[in-house]
């Protein structure tokens, strides 16, 4: 089977790394994958790499943005729709997978003509796809009616013009209506009951939580993981992960008041992701790592931890917390989105419910206090992680979706 991957990066993001993970699957199960992106790696790879844009073309449309919105955006529309067709009809792919397009700048349009071209299955890692131009609505349900410029979050992520929110609202929900064939993916069963809340409805909408290797991310030795670190044993330690550890979206107006108020001190607290969190409390070690794109240095942050704490007041299903249960490390973090799939009470961590610094601070203590009690639950996160999140049963998984919409489907011309 020929599998045509599409995203705007290739293993920069959250996104584009479970995209990476599932395309290594994939060519483990003997599939042959070609990634169209927008920004590559570089690196050596078991799939074939083809660039949407050059570096060059980037800056130009960086450029014209800098005069006229509205321009770039029909520049880039352009230039990459044709060249996504160019591409697609020289590729003759059985099977087409679009994952995130909106970091490129990359408009819904794209995956009209793959709908085209061949079956085409969307897997959807936030809300973008069915609102007008936001990741994560919030409280929001215009999404189901009809986003508008009064969007709650138009300086976030990927930060749409509130001018032309309601017409990229109405963009998406021509392109649903005329690709009937179009399939989505969500990674968690609270993605999946937005979607179809949304302009999902009356398409076919599958869960498939994201993989792991779990040959690489494992449990090790807490001890040797610490020292390896540099990082003091004779306290309990605490990370948080995230790109950019300040975003609002990833928990950075709620981190810095939840570490500052837990009581049970004293403790360490490893970061990993840009930026810095503002802590200076009595009996609270600061621990940066950075950002770290060295895997076997994220399996050991995992590892040196006794507890992983997520601050993200929305999400999808988050790596970094699959990362750490493989590892053998329980989550502290709120029942918001897809986490409480993941985050299983006394099993896999803790959900603080209500969204505060307070609500997450008093969790953390509550979980501290369980660990301090024996109830480590390395054996039972490690259990849930090979029973659901290895890559080849994801892999598995999408190619018996993509078999069965092989029998089913025509290209839509």
């Amino acid at each position: 089977m020929r599998i045509v991957m599409l995203s705007d990066n290739e293993s920069i993001g959250g996104a584009a790394i479970a995209a990476s993970r599932l395309a290594e699957a994939l060519c483990g199960l003997g599939a042959e994958v070609i990634r169209i992106v927008g920004q590559t790696d570089w690196r050596n790879h078991p799939w074939t790499t083809e660039i949407l844009m050059t570096h060059r073309e980037y800056l130009v449309m960086k450029a014209i943005g800098k005069v006229s919105t509205r321009v770039k955006t029909q520049a880039m529309g352009l230039l990459t729709s044709r060249r996504l067709g160019t591409l697609l009809a020289k590729l003759r792919p059985d099977i087409i997978n679009v994952h995130n397009l909106h970091s490129a700048g990359w408009g819904p349009q794209l995956v009209g003509i793959c709908a085209r071209l061949a079956p085409t299955i969307w897997t959807l890692h936030d809300m973008w796809s069915f609102t007008g131009g936001c990741a994560y609505s919030y409280d929001c349900r215009k999404f189901i009616s009809g986003c508008d410029a009064t969007c709650p979050s138009p300086r976030e992520y990927p930060r749409p013009d509130p001018v032309t929110i309601a017409r990229s609202w109405r963009l998406r929900r021509r392109l649903f209506a005329q690709y009937t064939n179009l399939t989505a993916v969500c990674p968690s069963d609270w993605l999946a009951r937005e979607a179809r809340a949304g302009l999902w409805s009356g398409h076919r909408v599958q869960v498939i939580p994201n993989g792991l290797p779990l040959d690489r991310y494992l449990p090790l030795n807490r001890e040797l993981a610490r020292s390896a670190l540099g990082v003091s044993s004779e306290r309990p330690v605490l990370l948080t992960a995230a790109q950019a550890l300040t975003e609002q979206r990833k928990g950075g107006k709620i981190i810095t008041e939840a570490i500052e108020n837990i009581q049970t001190r004293p403790f360490t607290l490893i970061t990993l992701g840009h930026g810095h969190l503002p802590i200076a409390a009595e009996g609270i070690d600061l621990f940066s790592l950075g950002h770290i794109d060295h895997e076997r240095t994220l399996v050991l942050a995992y590892n040196a931890a006794n507890l992983f704490v997520h601050p993200a007041p929305v999400d999808n299903l988050p790596n970094v917390v699959m990362e750490a249960i493989a590892c053998g490390t329980p989550s502290a973090g709120f029942a918001v989105g897809g986490v409480p799939e993941m985050v299983r009470h006394g099993i896999t961590g803790w959900l603080a419910h209500g969204v505060s610094a307070r609500n997450l601070s008093r969790t953390v203590d509550g979980a501290l206090a369980r660990i301090q009690q024996g109830a480590d639950l390395r054996a039972s996160c490690r259990a849930v992680a090979e029973e659901e999140y290895g890559a080849p049963l994801q892999a598995q998984r999408y190619l018996e979706l993509f078999r069965s919409i092989q029998r089913q489907s025509r290209p839509v011309c």
